[in-house]
């Protein structure tokens, strides 16, 4: 499974975001080895944009699978290392 397949994230990652983002991963999911989160639009993500990430994580987990976070901006790279979630998500 060596797959590597990209989403690109949406300029505002909250819960508004919730369903298309979890739809797309779980389609995804199926036959990717690696999936890349795009974030060169990415200017803001709230705590339940950090939920989503972490779920979605546990997911590709259980799959043999790994999100790969790329092009963050310093403000979301900021939040996102303030969670710790570099510990989980490969963050570039």
């Amino acid at each position: 499974m060596s797959n590597i397949v990209t989403i690109k994230m949406p300029k505002r990652f909250d819960y508004s975001s919730s369903m298309e983002f979890n739809s797309k991963v779980s389609d995804l999911l199926g036959n990717a080895g690696t999936i890349t989160l795009d974030c060169v639009d990415l200017e803001y993500i709230d705590s339940a944009g950090i939920g989503l990430l972490v779920m979605s994580q546990k997911k590709a987990q259980a799959r043999q699978s790994k999100l790969v976070m790329i092009n963050l901006k310093t403000s979301p790279k900021e939040i996102l290392q303030l969670a710790n979630l570099q510990k989980i998500i490969d963050i570039s």
